[in-house]
């Protein structure tokens, strides 16, 4: 949700306007909400909405107005029963949708007034009660607006209040994007990248397979486990069946960076625990910043198999012998040769921006901004033909330790940003569907699957972003000053000193006269040997 997504049309007052001649609801709610801005640190703030009683009854009686005219209640004729019957009929209803679209309303007026450059949706504070212990008292926590809505409730009376934070755009100035100085790379292909692609081309076949009864568990081995998570002897969140990879992984927003450590070597049934700090956007407040124990139980290990590199692996790929397959392999990669140049000097563009622009970026990263950076690259590497269990392995090192990394991403994210508005780039829907086509051929599936997976996993927006900044590579790269890579030269043998020189001229002196004296026996030798031989046969 962005704040510029307002409909309708302005009038010459500017005010913002419904296509049925009505004042935009978002423009209504702009003049009479109460919204107080408190900032979280850097590109983090909280925004407090309060919408006055009489915006809620507005809506509500817009909405029954609406309904009224064709609601059949048992007893009336359809349009004639009264209002308070159809309130308590269709009520819940009419609560949801009211309660939906007014909280978006709220929410984009609320920016929209506070001129908020806001960076994706909000999260929303709620009060949930855990169904596990119905008995307790509700939770505050922190959640997508989604998660939030069937947890927030319109009061009977008063104004209605909510609360949630959002991530902002920093502001900053591009360096310049004419004559970027980038220099054309020489690649080759050597026997080692052959080995690479092959182990790819295996793992696109490989399938995780359960280890046997008593196996332990190895580095990468897919986990399922029952989670309990504990701060200060005290139990706050379980979770049973989790999926888990043994290495570091982030779990409930929190880096586990010995959790391979402490998985290996444990099989079906053993329980290993390992502590961390709980993340400062997590979800309860008051539990942010503190040391967490995280308490593993493993139900399941599964380990990835690859097909070998036999007879039938060839057959199937349409080879007789292995020598033939990696000469084709090496072929197939000498064709992509010129896009993995271009890989390279869109590399340099995108350290040349990162190194020429200054924005002031937070300390730690967020859970979101940690995830929306791990999910841009599986976006890049699925779009390379990368294994699944190879990307998984990339995105979950991202999260959990390359925290440079990490920030680099979110930086030209931003700055991207900036380039695309600056040389208004976009992107169609036709240049999206063929990105997926093209992937569903790399993995060899169909294109409706991978197109629904990518929907269901935010991938869509984060393969729109990718396909955007590529171009707005390629218009820098059209400006650039590009160079040729020099081939890299053999190092010069040292000079000798005048002893070593000396002492070399002596021995290759000798060893020219020895070899001299050898050539003078062995021909002599010969011509002896001849002349025996030419005086035999004479007689």
């Amino acid at each position: 949700m962005a704040s510029d997504e307002i409909t309708g049309d302005q009038t010459d007052e500017g005010v913002s306007v419904a296509d049925d001649g009505e004042e935009d609801p978002q423009a209504a709610l702009k003049k009479v909400i109460s919204v107080d801005v408190t900032d979280m640190g850097v590109l983090r703030k909280t925004v407090g909405i309060t919408v006055p009683r009489d915006s809620l009854t507005t809506e509500f009686d817009k909405e029954y107005d609406g309904l009224m005219s064709d609601a059949l209640v048992p007893g009336f004729r359809k349009g004639h029963a009264p209002r308070k019957l159809v309130e308590k009929r269709f009520g819940r209803d009419v609560n949801e949708q009211v309660q939906t679209r007014l909280v978006s309303n709220a929410y984009l007026a609320a920016i929209d007034k506070e001129e908020l450059k806001v960076l994706g949706d909000p999260m929303i504070w709620v009060h949930v009660k855990d169904k596990k212990k119905p008995d307790e008292q509700t939770q505050e926590k922190l959640l997508e607006m989604g998660e939030a809505l069937p947890h927030i409730a319109l009061p009977d009376d008063g104004d209605f209040t909510f609360r949630c934070e959002v991530e902002v755009k920093p502001e900053f100035e591009l360096p310049e994007l004419e004559g970027v100085p980038i220099e054309k790379p020489i690649l080759s292909i050597s026997d080692a990248a052959v080995q690479v692609q092959i182990d790819r081309m295996r793992a696109q076949r490989g399938n995780w397979a359960p280890v046997e009864s008593g196996g332990k568990v190895v580095a990468d081995d897919l986990l399922v486990c029952d989670l309990k998570v504990t701060v200060g002897g005290k139990e706050v969140k379980t979770l049973d069946n989790v999926q888990l990879a043994a290495r570091a992984q982030v779990v409930e927003g929190a880096v586990l960076s010995d959790l391979g450590d402490a998985l290996k070597g444990a099989k079906v049934g053993d329980s290993r625990s390992v502590e961390a700090e709980l993340p400062e956007d997590y979800e309860v407040e008051d539990l942010r910043g503190k040391k967490a124990t995280f308490a593993f139980s493993v139900n399941e290990i599964k380990r990835m198999q690859l097909p070998p590199l036999d007879k039938a692996y060839l057959e199937a790929n349409g080879f007789d012998n292995e020598a033939d397959y990696r000469q084709w392999v090496k072929s197939q990669m000498e064709l992509q040769l010129e896009a993995e140049i271009r890989r390279g000097m869109k590399g340099q563009t995108k350290k040349y921006l990162l190194d020429n622009t200054t924005l002031e970026l937070p300390e730690g990263l967020s859970s979101r901004q940690t995830e929306r950076a791990a999910a841009r690259r599986a976006i890049e590497l699925r779009r390379q033909g990368v294994p699944a269990e190879e990307i998984d392995k990339h995105a979950d090192e991202l999260r959990t330790g390359a925290r440079e990394e990490a920030l680099a991403e979110l930086k030209l994210y931003f700055i991207f940003e900036e380039v695309a508005e600056k040389f208004e780039v976009d992107v169609t829907e036709e240049e999206i569907n063929g990105q997926i086509a093209q992937m569903a051929r790399a993995y060899n599936r169909r294109f409706d699957r991978v197109r629904d997976e990518l929907a269901k996993s935010n991938g869509i927006e984060q393969l729109y972003l990718e396909v955007r900044d590529e171009k707005c590579i390629e218009r820098i790269l059209d400006k650039a000053k590009i160079t040729e890579a020099k081939p890299e030269k053999k190092a010069a043998p040292k000079q000798k000193t005048a002893a070593k020189k000396a002492a070399t001229k002596k021995a290759t002196t000798k060893a020219d006269e020895d070899e001299k004296a050898e050539k003078k026996t062995v021909k002599n030798a010969a011509k002896k040997t001849t002349k025996k031989a030419s005086k035999k046969k004479s007689q």
